[in-house]
């Protein structure tokens, strides 16, 4: 167990974690001493072909740093050059980049007095207002020196709309959203995953072309410069610079975490958290008491807080905090006051792992527990916070190069045996493949993973407070490749081992990044002063539990809105999604409309199910999943919508293949909220090596399976999903009368084939349990994905920004030439209950509900509380295209949405999904044939389709057809 009372503070000087992240230290003596060599160290070079800032920082002349330059600074409207002048507008002194669909560029010329190593910094302000990150790539004379300056990311400032929280009727807090904040920022270009510090960059004596080129967001720039790297002297040069007349007293001030002044993301969302000691203490209610968490990891986020201090002198500033995401690990911070680090040892402030908020928090203090004297001059400050991953770094790079040697090793494995099949199942274990023939340094490239991966897991307990899950899976892998090791006639039965490790490693080599934290307050006090009671003593708990308690017997926590003469909507969605519905409700409908709403959460989707049943229903119910409307609608649970005047107008805003999964009899029981699509993601960088184009149709993902996969690469395709080979091939899923499957024919029977060919023939990956790392980690850079896991790489993988792209899925080329894309996806909907007696303020609700203009407003409202990573995925098709999506890859959605096609709904269908994962099975996993699979299934499928039939009298009790139901045909392509 570790002492967190020894661990209040564990700052390490910046150059010194640097040298221990790319070469590796033991203990902390040998930390200290590279303190005092530092200018003699270099950190190792990883021998991959790509230049890091680390690397490249290592090979400078250290005698080059510039101290005494003056800022060197040019206009951004004197501009050199430009790639498109429509791109870009001069106003003033300011030049307009607007954003365009393809990659535009801006060059300036710059003089430099002399030889050295510069920062290089921006006056700009964001050019829109989609709350996303600007990116840029810089170039210094035609090239750009290290892979952190393909990606610099430019942030916006961003403040909590209302503070104290506005409270709802329930006295509960509402989440603020947050308001960006217009206005120039002068900044450093910095990478805080490769630095703490601004990034460095070499300039001879001369004239320079230094250029940006565009990545995403448009920006508005008024200036670009150079200037000398700011020389931040370490604490103890620092302190005895100190005026020798501070003054020390008891006086200590509190300030809510929650109180922020700034911050650089959306995504930096206040929490509500019910713990003993948390302040302010929630009272049985919701109270947004803290900020951070998971959301508060990425490096180069941000929150600024404003203090006061009343007099000159010395203060201590200190945190509660919990940090107890990731097991044994520091969460590392940037520390800056009014604009700057006072010493180096804030540069990298850690924040050690404690599971429970039963501590009494960090003081800023020295290794020795020593609380750092800093400071400050009476009056107002602002303290920043800004997440950095850079003490972490190179380690994380090396564990990324013995994944890659670990892959390297096993194509040469899978080129011997010719067994390309990840799970391995394709080996024949008893043949002797004589590997060792064949590849005659087998064992010294094991022994050269064991002895890379050892190093590794020991530098992780340096860099950690014990032993973390991260060093516990880097030697569970050591162990595995020593098994392998020592009986190499066993790797080729085993080689969906090697599958298996790079993909452990690499779920924690991604992690190791991230840096969540999370805040409830901070102080700052004079030496003397008694600090707060953070750590709850067993009174303090004990009274805690008792109050949750007694308080549960008279709390309603489902905090439900009961006006008799209001509308009743249940929805299935988080709380903050059903209080930001009911504050657009207040807002606009009911004000327009006199017709007040009641909407409440319904966490579990089963209870729509369960209250008809009950004879207990809501007037009208969202967040439907799309098989509930068609199973509710045969029990006579639903109003027909398409009864309601101006039904017609109202539908004509969705995709048919929605509109067709909630029709059933003649009539329509739904209107489509949200609906997921597949996209084809592909990693630009790893294709246009190989020279390989993405695939336009499935024959063509055929011809390059062979290039990719004796490359040690390969194609994701969800296994489940076999929706586009039957519909491509031109085969349905149920007749035209409704009565029977349609997978039986010949055309679904080609579908089904090609379908398991894809994995039986082609070997492509049977099990994925994350294609989002796999993509991240590029052993399958390109693959078919729904609409989250492509919301993950937009906005979870910033290191991959400008190396990949998104197309239309494969498809199938029909009898007229045209490629066919239908594909299907997740589909969630809005209904009407028929026996709610406000049959024409529910239409009412329901139509203002999905109508553009609250679609988009709903969307920006969400992504303003919680970032871009929540974009709300409308099916309204014009609110759908004013959502911020980046330029170039909304027509290829709008074009793959054009292809979409949902399953009928019909009694008794649930069954064809599961049929149809036991004939997958079967074929794919038992090898038995194909035709005789999809029979079996088929054969199930209408069994149970018969039973519903005839629960619900479309067939007699001897399975004679009564009468029979419509499925809507498949739609024409959509065009944009």
């Amino acid at each position: 167990m570790v002492d967190l009372g020894k661990l209040k503070r564990r700052i390490l000087p910046a150059a010194a974690l640097l040298i221990m992240a790319l070469v590796g230290t033991a203990s902390g003596a040998a930390i200290a001493e590279t303190v005092n060599k530092e200018t003699e160290a270099r950190p190792a070079i990883i021998d991959d072909g790509i230049t890091s800032y680390a690397e490249w920082l290592g090979m400078q002349p250290t005698n080059e740093t510039r101290s005494d330059l003056d800022r060197v600074e040019v206009q951004a409207v004197d501009y050199a050059s430009v790639s498109n002048e429509a791109a870009f507008q001069v106003s003033g002194d300011q030049l307009i980049w607007s954003e365009s669909e393809t990659e535009e560029w801006a060059e300036w010329e710059i003089n430099v007095a002399q030889d050295g190593l510069y920062n290089i910094g921006l006056v700009y302000e964001s050019g829109n207002d989609s709350g996303l990150d600007i990116v840029r790539k810089l170039e210094i004379d035609g090239a750009s020196p290290y892979t952190e300056a393909e990606r610099i990311v430019l942030k916006r400032q961003f403040a909590d709309e209302a503070y104290p929280p506005l409270r709802d009727e329930f006295d509960n807090d509402i989440r603020p959203r947050s308001v960006e904040r217009k206005g120039w920022q002068d900044a450093l270009l910095t990478d805080y995953s490769a630095d703490t510090e601004p990034l460095l960059w070499r300039l001879t004596a001369g004239k320079h072309t230094i250029r940006l080129l565009s990545d995403r967001e448009p920006i508005t720039l008024k200036s670009l410069y150079i200037a000398a790297p700011i020389q931040t002297p370490d604490y103890q040069a620092y302190k005895a610079a100190m005026p020798a007349d501070t003054t020390e007293g008891d006086w200590i001030s509190i300030y809510e975490a929650e109180h922020t002044a700034a911050k650089s993301n959306t995504s930096l969302t206040l929490q509500s958290i019910d713990a003993s000691l948390i302040s302010p203490p929630t009272d049985s209610s919701i109270r947004y008491n803290t900020i951070g968490g998971e959301q508060f990891r990425s490096s180069g986020e941000w929150i600024e807080w404003d203090f006061e201090v009343p007099h000159d002198g010395v203060y201590h500033i200190g945190f509660k905090f919990l940090q107890a995401y990731i097991n044994n690990s520091y969460a590392h911070r940037t520390i800056e006051i009014d604009g700057t680090s006072p010493f180096a040892e804030l540069r990298q402030a850690a924040f050690p792992y404690n599971a429970k908020w039963s501590w009494s928090g960090m003081t800023l203090s020295d290794e020795q527990d020593a609380p750092y004297d800093i400071y400050l001059t009476k009056g107002a400050h602002r303290l920043r916070m800004t997440v950095t991953a850079a003490p972490v770094k190179g380690a994380y790079d090396r564990l990324l190069a013995g994944i890659d040697l670990a892959g390297t090793l096993e194509q040469k494995i899978r080129k011997v045996t010719g067994n390309f099949e990840r799970s391995g199942a394709n080996a024949d274990v008893d043949r002797d493949w004589q590997l060792e023939k064949y590849i005659p340094d087998l064992g010294d490239q094991l022994s050269n993973i064991i002895e890379q991966l050892n190093d590794l897991a020991d530098e992780m307990r340096s860099l950690t407070t014990g032993s973390s899950e991260m060093e516990s899976a880097i030697r569970l892998a050591v162990r595995d490749f020593i098994r392998m090791k020592n009986n190499p006639r066993d790797i080729p039965g085993s080689l969906a081992d090697f599958t298996n490790l790079r993909q452990n490693l690499g779920f924690w080599a991604y992690r190791m990044l991230d840096q969540p934290l999370l805040l409830d307050y901070f102080w700052v006090a004079e030496p003397d002063a008694k600090l707060p009671k953070a750590a709850p003593g067993f009174l303090d708990s004990i009274g805690h539990s008792l109050k949750g308690f007694f308080t549960s017997f008279t709390v309603d926590y489902d905090f439900r809105r009961n006006n008799p003469k209001a509308i009743d909507v249940w929805v299935n969605r988080s709380r903050d999604y059903v209080n930001l519905i009911q504050q657009l409700a207040d807002e606009d409908f009911t004000a327009k409309t006199g017709i007040a709403v009641n909407v409440n959460i319904v966490p579990d989707p089963q209870l729509f199910v369960l209250g008809n049943i009950a004879g207990i229903q809501p007037d009208v119910a969202l967040g439907v999943d799309q098989t509930l409307p068609v199973d509710l609608a045969t029990r006579g649970a639903l109003t027909k919508l398409n009864e309601f005047p101006g039904y017609a107008e109202t539908a004509s805003q969705f995709l048919p293949g929605a509109l067709r999964a909630l029709h059933y009899d003649q009539d329509d029981y739904g209107l489509p909220e949200t609906q997921s699509f597949n996209l084809l993601v592909y990693r630009t960088d790893i294709l246009d090596s190989l020279g390989i184009e993405p695939p336009r149709t499935w024959d063509d993902l055929v011809k390059v399976l062979p290039s990719l996969q004796q490359n040690g690469y390969d194609f994701y395709l969800p296994p489940s999903d076999y929706s586009p080979f039957i519909l491509q091939n031109g085969g349905s899923y149920y007749t035209d009368d409704g009565m029977q499957s349609a997978l039986g024919t010949e055309a679904a029977f080609k579908g089904f084939q090609q379908w398991t060919d894809m994995f039986n023939l082609y070997q492509l990956p049977k099990e994925v349990p994350s294609f989002y790392t796999h993509f991240r980690m590029g052993d399958i850079p390109i693959g078919v994905v729904d609409y989250n896991t492509y919301l993950q790489i937009q906005f979870g993988a910033p290191e991959l920004a400008g190396k990949w792209k998104v197309a239309t899925i494969p498809g199938t080329v029909q009898s007229d030439g045209k490629i066919a894309r239908w594909s299907g996806g997740a589909l969630f909907a809005g209904v009407i209950f028929k026996a709610s007696q406000k049959q024409e303020n529910a239409w009412s609700f329901l139509q203002w509900w999905v109508s553009a203009q609250t679609q988009t407003r709903f969307g920006n409202e969400i992504e303003a509380m919680y970032g871009p990573e929540y974009r709300w995925n409308t099916a309204n098709q014009q609110a759908f295209r004013q959502l911020p999506w980046p330029k170039d890859q909304l027509p290829v959605m709008l074009e793959q949405l054009g292809w979409y096609q949902e399953i009928p709904q019909l009694p008794g269908g649930y069954f064809t999904g599961r049929q149809m994962d036991f004939a997958w099975i079967d074929v794919v996993g038992s090898r038995k044939n194909a035709r005789e699979a999809l029979r079996k299934a088929v054969d199930e499928i209408n069994r149970e389709m018969v039973r519903k039939q005839i629960e619900f009298g479309l067939r007699n009790q001897e399975a004679r057809i009564v009468r029979t139901l419509d499925v809507l045909p498949l739609n024409e392509h959509q065009e944009e």
